[in-house]
C-alpha cells in the first residue's frame, strides 16, 4: 500500500524514478535512479513525530525537513529546493489533518515565501522557524504577513517564536526546548509580549519523557520531541518492581516460544481469573462469532494458535501500564513501534518476525511500568537476542529496535545506515504510516485487554 505523502510527491515531483529513490527489493535495475537536485523525498522529509496534548494522548503529528537536508539547501541558496520542501512539509501536514489529526508543519518563515502554490486546511497548524538565512527587513515581514493570511484563511493555526517580529499574534507560541533545562524554559514563558498571553504554548525538540511530563503538567498545551528517551539523571532507586501480572504473561510467552502444548496454556490461563475473563470476553466479541454463546477458552485457544496466542499475550501486557501523564500516548507509540519492528521483520524475511513484536514493547515497557530494561527482560523470559538488543545494541535483533528509533528522529533517519535490507527508505517509512494507523485502532482495545 502506497502511503499518501508517497503518491503525493509523485504526483506533484513527477515519476517515482526521479523523485524517489526506489526500494532495492521492488526495482529490477541494476543501479538505483537518481534523485532530481532539490526535489523532496520521503527519507529528505524525515518521519513523522506524534504530537501529543496536555491530556496525555496523541493528537497529531509533527512535520518537517530533515536537518541535512535543511542544511544543504540553506548553504547552496537553493530557492527551487527550499519551495519544494516547503510545499511537501505543509500538504504533509494538510493530508493528516484531513485524516481527523493535527498536522504540525514547521517551516522555515523564507522558505514559506518561495512556495506560492501551498494550500492550507482546517486542522492544520503552521510553525514558523528563523533559519537566518534572510533578514526581517519590512519587505519580508509584509510578505510573511501576507502569507500568514492566506494559512489563516484556508483554516489553519499559525504559531512563531518570540524571535518573529510580525505585527499580528500568533495562534500558538511556539518554543524550542534542544539543550534548555526544562525548568529554564518554563520560567521564560510568562516572559512573552503580553498581546501573545492568551496563545497556547507548543513545544517542540522536547529531550526526553519526563521533561514532556513536566512541560503538559505545567499547562504546555502540545509538545513532541523524544517522547521515549528517559532523562540521563533518572534515579534508578526508583524504579518499581514488574508487576505480577506481568510476570505471569512473560512466563506464557516463554512457553509459546519453547514448544508447550496448548493444552498446557490453556490450564495456566484457566488458573487465572484475570486471564480467564480477559480471553471470555475477547470469545464474546464478533471475532468469534462463529463459536456461539456457549464456546470455551479450549476452543477459542485453539482457533487462535500459537502465533495469535502469543500476539494476545504481548498486546495484554499494554493494559499494565503504570499512571503517568504521558500513559496512553506511551502505549500508542509502544503499539506503533512494535509493529512496525514487525513489519520491518516480515519486510526482511525474517522468522522471528513474531517475536520482534514483543522486542518492540520490552523496549518501551520500562517507561510504561517505571522499571529497568533488566527486570523486563527477566519477567518476560526474552532470549539472548533480545538482551543483546534491550541492553548492549548489539546482536541480529538490534537492527531493528536501531531503525524504531531512526524512525523517531527525522535527523537520524536521513542519515541511519542499513535501510536497504528493509527495502529502502521510501519503503521503511510506508511500514511506519502503516504501524502508526494499526496502532491507532488497536490502542484502546489494547489498554482494555480486549486485543487481537
Amino acid at each position: 500500500m502506497t502511503s499518501p505523502l508517497l503518491s503525493l510527491l509523485q504526483r506533484v515531483f513527477g515519476h517515482p524514478k526521479k523523485a524517489i529513490l526506489p526500494a532495492p527489493a521492488r526495482a529490477q535495475a541494476a543501479e538505483p535512479a537518481a534523485v532530481a537536485p532539490g526535489l523532496p523525498t520521503l527519507q529528505s522529509l524525515g518521519a513523522r513525530r506524534p504530537l501529543i496534548s496536555s491530556d496525555g494522548d496523541i493528537v497529531g503529528f509533527e512535520f518537517q525537513v530533515g536537518e541535512h537536508t535543511f542544511d544543504r539547501l540553506a548553504q547552496r541558496a537553493d530557492r527551487h529546493g527550499q519551495a519544494a520542501h516547503a510545499s511537501a512539509v505543509l500538504t504533509a501536514a494538510r493530508l493528516m489533518g484531513q485524516s481527523g489529526k493535527i498536522g504540525f508543519a514547521r517551516v522555515p518563515a523564507s522558505w514559506l515565501l518561495q512556495a506560492t502554490q501551498v494550500q492550507a486546511g482546517p486542522e492544520m497548524m503552521v510553525g514558523l522557524e528563523q533559519d537566518g538565512d534572510s533578514e526581517q527587513t519590512a519587505q519580508v515581514l509584509h510578505d510573511t504577513e501576507q502569507a500568514v493570511r492566506r494559512l489563516r484563511d484556508a483554516g489553519a493555526k499559525v504559531g512563531w517564536t518570540t524571535q518573529t517580529r510580525l505585527e499580528s499574534a500568533p495562534d500558538f507560541l511556539m518554543l524550542h526546548q534542544r539543550t534548555l533545562s526544562m525548568a529554564e524554559l518554563l520560567q521564560s514563558i510568562p516572559l512573552r509580549p503580553a498581546a501573545w498571553a492568551a496563545a497556547p504554548v507548543l513545544l517542540t525538540d522536547i529531550a526526553n519523557l519526563d521533561d514532556l511530563e513536566l512541560a503538559l503538567q505545567q499547562g504546555i498545551r502540545w509538545g513532541c520531541g523524544a517522547p521515549t528517551a528517559r532523562s540521563h539523571t533518572a534515579d534508578s532507586d526508583k524504579n518499581l518492581p514488574v508487576p505480577p501480572e506481568v510476570q505471569r504473561i512473560g512466563q506464557l510467552l516463554h512457553q509459546l516460544v519453547t514448544g508447550a502444548e496448548i493444552m498446557d496454556i490453556v490450564a495456566k490461563i484457566k488458573g487465572d481469573v484475570g486471564l480467564s475473563y480477559r480471553l471470555l470476553r475477547r470469545i464474546n466479541s464478533a471475532s468469534f462469532a462463529q463459536l456461539g454463546a456457549s464456546a470455551t477458552i479450549e476452543q477459542a485457544a485453539m482457533m487462535l494458535g500459537r502465533n495469535e496466542l502469543y500476539r494476545w499475550f504481548s498486546m495484554l501486557l499494554i493494559q499494565f501500564a503504570g499512571q503517568r501523564k504521558t500513559s496512553f500516548a506511551l502505549q500508542e507509540i509502544a503499539l506503533w513501534r512494535s509493529r512496525l519492528m514487525e513489519l520491518l521483520a516480515q519486510e526482511k524475511g525474517d522468522p522471528a518476525a513474531g517475536q520482534m513484536f514483543t522486542l518492540g514493547l520490552a523496549s518501551m515497557l520500562g517507561l510504561l511500568l517505571k522499571t529497568s530494561p533488566t527486570e523486563i527482560i527477566s519477567a518476560l523470559n526474552l532470549p539472548e537476542p533480545a538482551r543483546q538488543a534491550l541492553l548492549e545494541q548489539t546482536g541480529p535483533w538490534y537492527d531493528y529496535l536501531r531503525m524504531a528509533s531512526a524512525m523517531e528522529n527525522p535527523s537520524e533517519l536521513e542519515s541511519s545506515p542499513g535501510l536497504e535490507p528493509f527495502g529502502g527508505p521510501s519503503r521503511a517509512l510506508e511500514l511506519s504510516d502503516q504501524a502508526w494507523t494499526w496502532a491507532a485502532n488497536n490502542s484502546q482495545r489494547a489498554a482494555q485487554g480486549a486485543a487481537l
